[in-house]
């Protein structure tokens, strides 16, 4: 996944700031920020390692497999929970015998594991931006002619 973007703030030697379009892949997952509610324009935070100062205009990439794997935690985690929560509770709740109220524990529990798993997401958040692997990646300096 590659695309363009201008450094607008280098954050420190490795990380800067980029200003871009948002592409569809991006949604509104939330990560980045949006410079104005109108403006379909997105800041990223972005590893600058190859040294890009500001109003560079560069080249950015991210790893497919990387994109595949951060939406698989943001998303299909907690969906599974979700799923086996209600599922397995009201399964749990039949086998047990107990049929009133069923539905609406099951999906309390649902939503509860589904709060913790995205609890959990969000505590290793720093984790995940530490490791770098997430984040798109200065890849060149574009030279507008």
């Amino acid at each position: 996944m590659n695309e363009s973007g201008v450094i607008i703030e280098i954050i420190d030697e490795k990380t800067a700031k980029v200003q871009m379009q948002q592409h569809s892949a991006c949604a509104n997952c939330g990560k980045c920020q949006k410079v104005s509610s109108e403006s379909k324009d997105i800041v990223v935070e972005v590893d600058n390692s190859y040294g890009a100062k500001v109003g560079d205009r560069v080249e950015i990439s991210m790893s497919n497999v990387n994109v595949i794997k951060a939406t698989a935690i943001v998303y299909t985690i907690p969906l599974i929970t979700l799923l086996v929560g209600t599922i397995g509770t009201s399964y749990l709740l039949k086998v047990m015998g107990i049929a009133d109220n069923s539905e609406l524990i099951s999906a309390f529990v649902g939503l509860l594991l589904t709060a913790i798993a995205y609890l959990c997401i969000k505590k290793n958040d720093r984790r995940f931006r530490d490791s770098r692997n997430y984040i798109p990646v200065v890849t060149r300096i574009l030279l507008d002619l």
